[in-house]
C-alpha cells in the first residue's frame, strides 16, 4: 500500500512495517549515517528507522502504528514537538500539515523522514517554528505556506506576525527551564533556628571602612545552617586615642553604616553603649563591685561597652566577636554552633572558643580545659551568660581610678578560684583568623585573606595559628589548568540568577572544566552565600570576592591573565546573571577546541528579543559595527586576552567600563586563526541593564571609539 510520495522517494506499508525507498542520489550514505545516530530515542515524535542500501539506493523501515491525518494543528501540540527538537538537537525543517500524523492517544508524529532533518541550526529551527506556528495558531494552508515561506525568514516579518514573538520567546524559555532542572544543585538550605543564641559583633569608630564587609562577612559565614535569635551591632562611642590605633575614629560614619546594614536585613539591632558616667558607674558596680565611671581599664582596653552589650541580650548565649575575626567555612552544613552548645552544657563550663585553623589531617579535636582554663575568648567565643552572670563581682582593682583588669581577664582570675572552665577544641570545618592591627592598612591583602578565609582555604604557614600571618605568596588564588575554564563575573546579580548560572554549569554532560567566578563587590550577603551552590566545583573552582568594585577590563584581566595557567586554554566568559542553554555546551566547545580553533562563538538566546538571530562576521567585524563579535556565548584561547596591548582596553588613558564585549572581541577575532560559529542555543542572555536612549547614545559613541582603534 502506497502512503506517500515525493521528491525524495516513495513510502509504502508492507505488512507490520513502513518502508521509504529514496531515489537514487536522493540522500547520500554520510546523512544516513547521521540519521541514524540522530534518530535514537525520537519515539513517538518520529519513527526510529533502520537503514538497508540495496539495488542502488537508500531504504529505511520502522514499524507501522496507527496514526491518523492531523488535519488541524494545535499550539499545543506544536510547542511539544518543538520542544522535543531542542532537546534531541536537531531540526525538522520541512514543516507542512502533510509531514504530521496524529497518534491515538494525541500528539504529533513527523514522518517526512530524510534529508530536511538536519541539526540543530538556529536560522532553521526559527524558521520552522514560524512555519508551525502558522499552520496552527494562524491557520495558513499548506499552500499559503509554501508561497509565504520566504518571508518568514526575515526579522521584521516575524517580529509583525502576530503573536509568534511571545510564542518563541515561551518556547524557548521552557526549554531553558527544562534544562536547567537537571542540574541537581542543592536546594537552598532552611535555616534552623538557634532561639537562644544571639550574634553579637563588636566595633568602635576606628573600624568605619571595614564596617560594611566585615559584618556581612561574619553574618553571611556564621549564619548557617542556623539563624540566630537576634544579629547586634554593638557600637564603642569611644573616640580615641585608641590601643593599637590603626585608623582614625568616624563615629557618625560608623553609625551611618550600621543603620544601613539594618536597613538591609544584613542586622536585627544596633545598640551604642552609654556615655552618661552614672549609666557606666552601675554596669561596673554590677559587674566588678567596683562603682568606676571610666568605660575603659588604666591600660586603655574597653570593658564597660562589652557588658553593658551583654547586659541587653536576652538569650542565655551570646556568640561574641570582634569585628575584625574574619571566619573560615569549608562545609556551611557543619553545624558548629550546636556542637559549641553541647560542650557548653557542663556546669563548669562557662563559654566555649571559637575554634582555629588546625594542622593540616586534623579533623576535629575535642572540647576540653583544665579546671580553672582557658582564658574567656574575647575575639570570638561563646558565652553562657546565665552562668557568667552568676560570677559577679568577678575579681578586679582599680588604678587611677580605672580598672586595671579586662572583664575576660576578670572573669579567668574567677574560673581559676572556682575550677570553672572556658573550653577550646572543636571540628576543623569552622575557624576564625584574627588580623593585628598592623596588617589592617594593607587592604587589598586583608580582602584577599578575608576571601580565601572565607572559603575554608588558609596555607600551612596560618594552621595552628590565631592570628593572621604569612606574607601575599601564601595567600594567593589557585590558577585553573584544566583546558576549557569558564570566566564567570558579574555584580549584585542576586542569588537566584547566580544559582541558575552554576546550576546551567552543573548539568553540563561533560565535566571536564573549570571556573572562575569573579564577584565584584556586591551587596548584601549573597557574596558570602555562594559557598554551597559551588560545592560541585569544589575542586575545580577558584573564587574571587572583592571588597571594592574593579571594573570589567581589570576582572578580565585578573581571571584570564593571572588566574588561568594554560596560554591554550578556551575561556568562555559567561555573565553571572546568564547562563548556558544547553547540557552540551561543554561538550560542543570541546569538539571546536580539539579541533584547533581558537575562537568560538554560539547562538544566544535574548528573551527581551526572542527571534534575533546573529550571524558574526570574522572577516571585516571592525567596518560592520562589530560584525556580532561580541555575541554571547564566546569563547578563545587564552593567549589571544594576553597579547592585547592595555591601550586597546582603555579610552582616555582609563579602562573601558562599558561595551568591553566590543573592546575585547575585536582584537581577539582579528588576531585569531581558526574561528567557528556554532549556530546552536548554547546561551541564555537575559538583559538587567536599562535601555533608554540617552544610555544608547553613551554606548554608540564608546563603540565607534572603540572601532576607531587599530586593527
Amino acid at each position: 500500500m502506497i502512503l506517500g510520495a515525493g521528491q525524495e522517494g516513495v513510502v509504502r506499508r508492507v505488512g507490520d512495517f513502513v518502508e521509504k525507498r529514496f531515489h537514487p542520489g536522493a540522500i547520500d550514505a554520510s546523512k544516513v549515517d547521521w540519521l541514524s545516530r540522530a534518530l535514537r530515542g525520537t519515539m513517538p515524535f518520529i519513527p526510529e528507522p533502520v537503514w538497508t542500501f540495496t539495488e542502488e539506493t537508500w531504504v529505511l523501515f520502522y514499524p507501522w502504528f496507527e496514526t491518523c491525518p492531523a488535519e488541524d494543528l494545535t499550539l499545543d501540540e506544536i510547542r511539544d514537538f518543538l520542544l522535543f527538537c531542542l532537546e534531541k538537537n536537531l531540526v525538522c525543517a520541512n514543516i507542512k500539515r502533510a509531514n504530521f500524523r496524529r497518534r491515538p492517544g494525541g500528539g504529533l508524529t513527523f514522518v517526512d523522514i530524510g534529508a530536511w532533518i538536519v541539526p540543530m541550526n538556529v536560522d532553521y529551527f526559527r524558521d520552522a517554528a514560524a512555519r508551525a506556528f502558522t499552520l496552527a495558531e494562524l491557520g495558513w494552508t499548506d499552500e499559503a505556506l509554501r508561497q509565504r515561506s520566504r518571508e518568514l525568514r526575515e526579522d521584521d516579518a516575524l517580529t509583525r506576525l502576530p503573536g509568534f514573538a511571545d510564542f518563541y520567546r515561551e518556547l524557548l524559555t521552557e526549554h531553558a527551564h527544562r534544562q536547567w532542572r537537571t542540574a541537581g544543585l542543592p536546594e537552598p538550605r532552611e535555616l534552623a533556628p538557634a532561639s537562644d543564641v544571639t550574634l553579637l559583633i563588636k566595633a568602635c569608630a576606628m573600624d568605619v571602612a571595614v564596617l560594611l564587609t566585615q559584618v556581612r562577612h561574619i553574618v553571611g559565614q556564621l549564619e548557617s545552617p542556623r539563624r540566630f535569635a537576634r544579629r547586634v551591632l554593638l557600637v564603642d562611642p569611644f573616640t580615641g586615642p585608641f590601643l593599637r590605633e590603626y585608623a582614625p575614629g568616624d563615629l557618625p560614619g560608623l553609625l551611618s553604616s550600621a543603620q544601613r546594614l539594618q536597613q538591609e536585613g544584613t542586622l536585627d539591632e544596633v545598640w551604642v553603649a552609654p556615655q552618661v558616667p552614672g549609666l557606666i558607674a552601675e554596669v561596673n558596680a554590677m559587674w566588678f563591685g567596683l562603682a568606676c565611671e571610666a568605660t575603659h581599664s588604666a591600660y586603655g582596653v574597653p570593658i564597660t561597652p562589652q557588658l553593658w552589650g551583654f547586659d541587653q541580650v536576652r538569650t542565655r548565649y551570646v556568640l561574641q566577636c570582634d569585628l575584625d575575626v574574619l571566619v573560615g567555612r569549608s562545609d556551611f552544613g557543619h553545624d558548629y554552633l550546636e556542637e559549641m552548645r553541647a560542650a557548653a552544657s557542663p556546669e563548669d563550663a562557662l563559654g566555649v572558643a571559637f575554634n582555629i585553623p588546625q594542622p593540616a589531617g586534623v579533623m576535629s579535636r575535642p572540647y576540653g580545659a583544665p579546671p580553672g582554663a582557658f582564658v574567656p575568648e574575647v575575639r570570638c567565643g561563646l558565652l553562657d551568660l546565665d552562668r557568667v552572670r552568676a560570677c559577679r563581682p568577678l575579681p578586679n582593682e582599680l588604678v587611677g581610678g580605672r580598672l586595671a583588669r579586662s572583664w575576660y581577664r576578670s572573669l579567668e582570675g574567677h574560673q581559676q578560684r572556682h575550677g570553672l572552665r572556658t573550653l577550646r577544641g572543636g571540628d576543623a570545618r569552622t575557624f576564625y583568623v584574627h588580623p593585628p592591627n598592623a596588617l589592617k592598612k594593607d587592604e587589598v591583602f586583608l580582602a584577599r585573606v578575608r576571601d580565601l578565609v572565607g572559603q575554608g582555604r588558609v596555607p600551612d604557614v596560618q594552621r595552628g595559628q590565631w592570628d593572621l600571618t604569612g606574607h601575599v605568596k601564601d595567600w594567593a588564588y589557585e590558577p585553573r589548568r584544566e583546558s576549557i575554564v569558564f570566566l564567570i563575573k558579574g555584580r549584585n546579580a542576586g542569588l537566584s540568577r547566580v544559582r541558575r548560572c552554576l546550576g546551567s554549569l552543573a548539568m553540563q554532560e561533560d565535566p571536564r572544566f573549570g571556573v572562575v567566578l569573579i564577584d565584584d563587590a556586591s551587596e548584601g550577603l549573597s557574596p558570602w552565600r555562594l559557598g554551597p551552590l559551588l560545592e560541585p566545583f569544589r575542586d575545580r573552582c577558584t573564587l574571587v570576592r572583592h571588597a571594592r568594585h574593579a571594573g570589567r577590563i581589570p576582572n578580565f584581566r585578573l581571571g584570564i591573565r593571572e588566574l588561568c595557567a594554560d596560554p591554550e586554554a578556551l575561556v568562555v566568559i559567561l555573565d553571572m546573571d546568564d547562563a548556558l542553554l544547553s547540557r552540551t555546551a561543554v561538550g560542543r566547545l570541546r569538539a571546536e577546541y580539539e579541533r584547533g580553533c581558537d575562537v568560538v562563538l554560539a547562538s544566544m538566546f535574548r528573551p527581551d528579543k526572542p527571534t534575533k538571530l546573529y550571524h558574526p562576521d570574522f572577516v571585516e567585524p571592525r567596518r560592520h559595527w562589530g560584525g556580532e563579535v561580541w555575541i554571547h556565548l564566546r569563547a578563545f584561547r587564552k593567549r589571544l586576552f594576553d597579547a592585547i596591548p592595555p591601550e586597546d582596553l582603555q579610552l582616555d588613558g582609563r579602562w573601558i567600563e562599558q561595551c568591553t564585549d566590543y573592546a575585547t572581541m575585536l582584537p581577539i577575532v582579528e588576531a585569531c586563526r581558526q574561528p567557528v560559529y556554532i549556530p546552536e542555543y548554547l546561551y541564555f542572555h537575559e538583559r538587567s541593564t536599562p535601555r533608554t536612549p540617552e544610555v544608547r547614545a553613551i554606548k554608540d559613541d564608546i563603540i565607534r571609539r572603540i572601532l576607531a582603534k587599530r586593527s
